[in-house]
């Protein structure tokens, strides 16, 4: 399993870390982390048991190609994918890729799967399933967030069952990002997936049954490769819409732990005795502002409005402590993160009045897009206040998940500004064609210039570390100058298990991986 660096870096996505080099050769173990937190140790390893879990959002059977956050607790226990990269070490290793070769242009790659999988059925995994798959998530009906990197596949045959080959129309070092957000699906069971009655993977559970709105069982493979790693019996995921109702039920041993709970809750149940809080993924929250919309359609304008922002408020009292105030949208271990450049919007309501002033905009009111969840209801008031008091009247428009989605896809939030979230758990590479706010084209906020456009180009294109270093310098430099979508904060999944509760780990994106989970009593 020995590894050589000949070049790159790392949705997503979002949750999407940083993929810190191309590796061009083998690895043969799945590249979760233990999900982090504090306190509350779990007991010790014991097989069997139900694990019973809640979430805010119910799952979507047909959206596993799709990033979904209804998926979050069953996607990898049911499916897996090519390769995960450690949230750590930026690293990908081996899951169903048994080994690849990436060119040294990156513009290929062969790979060779492992000779042991099977999915639920029974039916054995093989190259012409990884190439369906691929298929689908390359094809825009299919609305999957990294179709943008499938896209740049120009090639793909099979080699006999278990070896591929991939050829690219450009460099496209950020692949793994492309891998680790793809589960792999079975051609002959797929359509059948969007019912919810056959969900057909390669994991360590298998799809028993969705009620929807109501909950998900799994069971235990028991003829998985290594089924002796998974300890639990069975895993069941309950719908609970109301996240203070998480909280009620974990209070009282309803369930074990808890998917969707306000981040303030998460960390003073955290602290209690018997809970822990876990960690994982991460997202960038930018104000992100429409520039064909005035006062907006000013630099200078969009400029003040960061300014005006008090970030680390919104660090304490929304998050509890557990974000970081930045101006940029890539996690601090991303190649080319500058902790200057992530500082340049420090709050200067002082600074941000007399630029507003310089621009003769006073009293200016306009609506703000947010999602109608309690963490962006609680960062828009601050923002809300903040900007009131530089002379700025800004009014809600709060939005179901589906309606905020609907909007985005169409491109239209029909609103000046709009408090976003995004997944930053991809490479910049990765983000810059992925993240709706960020493109170069078709910008949710209609921002195009030839600058930027160069500057994505760059970014996507970069292969050496250098390179990446320098594109990602450059990008960060034109992207706070411009203004129209920079983060208040980034900040971690927050979730909290009992002490119960050992073995959750997560992947880079935030994806809660139960597949070696145990209960000690």
């Amino acid at each position: 399993m020995s590894q050589t660096e000949p070049a790159r870096q790392r949705r997503l996505t979002a949750g999407a870390a940083v993929v810190a080099a191309l590796f061009t050769s083998a690895a043969c173990s799945a590249a979760t982390q233990p999900a982090g937190g504090n306190s509350a140790a779990a007991g010790p390893v014991r097989d069997g048991g139900t694990l019973v879990v809640a979430q805010t959002s119910d799952v979507d059977p047909g959206g596993f190609l799709k990033t979904s956050f209804g998926n979050l607790l069953s996607e990898y226990q049911v499916f897996e994918t090519l390769t995960l990269i450690g949230p750590k070490t930026g690293k990908p290793a081996g899951v169903l890729a048994k080994s690849w070769q990436l060119a040294p242009d990156a513009k290929s790659i062969d790979i060779t799967l492992r000779d042991d999988v099977t999915f639920h059925s029974g039916r054995k995994l093989t190259a012409n399933d990884v190439i369906f798959t691929l298929k689908k998530v390359r094809d825009p009906a299919t609305g999957a967030a990294n179709q943008p990197i499938a896209a740049q596949i120009s090639a793909m045959k099979a080699q006999g069952d278990h070896e591929l080959t991939l050829t690219f129309s450009k460099p496209t070092p950020n692949v793994f990002d492309l891998f680790e957000t793809m589960p792999i699906v079975n051609p002959t069971t797929y359509a059948d997936n969007a019912a919810g009655k056959v969900v057909d993977g390669t994991g360590r559970f298998a799809w028993k049954s969705w009620t929807p709105g109501g909950k998900v069982e799994l069971t235990k493979y028991a003829k998985y490769r290594d089924a002796r790693k998974t300890h639990l019996d069975k895993i069941e995921i309950n719908i609970i819409n109301d996240p203070t109702a998480i909280v009620s039920a974990i209070r009282s041993g309803r369930i074990q732990y808890g998917v969707g709970i306000p981040a303030l809750d998460a960390r003073s149940l955290s602290k209690q005795p018997g809970y822990a809080l876990v960690t994982s993924g991460g997202s960038a929250i930018p104000l992100a502002l429409d520039v064909t919309k005035a006062p907006f359609d000013d630099k200078a304008v969009r400029q003040a409005v960061q300014y005006a922002i008090d970030r680390d408020r919104i660090v304490q009292q929304v998050e509890g402590g557990q974000a970081q105030a930045t101006d940029l949208p890539w996690r601090t271990s991303t190649v080319g993160y500058d902790d200057a450049q992530a500082k340049h919007y420090t709050y200067q309501p002082d600074k941000a009045r007399k630029m507003l002033d310089q621009a003769g905009v006073k009293g200016a009111s306009f609506d703000v897009v947010a999602l109608n969840t309690p963490e962006a209801t609680a960062i828009f008031q601050i923002v809300k206040n903040n900007l009131a008091a530089v002379g700025l009247n800004a009014k809600p428009v709060l939005l179901s998940a589906t309606e905020y989605d609907e909007r985005i896809a169409k491109r239209n939030m029909g609103t000046p500004a709009v408090l976003m979230m995004n997944s930053n758990a991809l490479s910049p590479a990765s983000q810059v064609v992925g993240r709706p706010e960020l493109l170069a084209s078709d910008n949710l906020l209609k921002f195009r210039s030839p600058e930027y456009t160069k500057a994505v180009q760059n970014v996507t294109g970069a292969t050496s570390t250098d390179a990446q270093k320098a594109a990602v310098h450059h990008y960060n430099e034109y992207f706070l100058d411009q203004a129209f979508a920079v983060p208040l904060i980034t900040r971690p999944t927050m979730t909290v298990r009992t002490e119960s509760v050992g073995g959750i780990t997560a992947t880079r994106t935030g994806y809660l991986d139960l597949g070696e989970a145990w209960l000690s009593k």
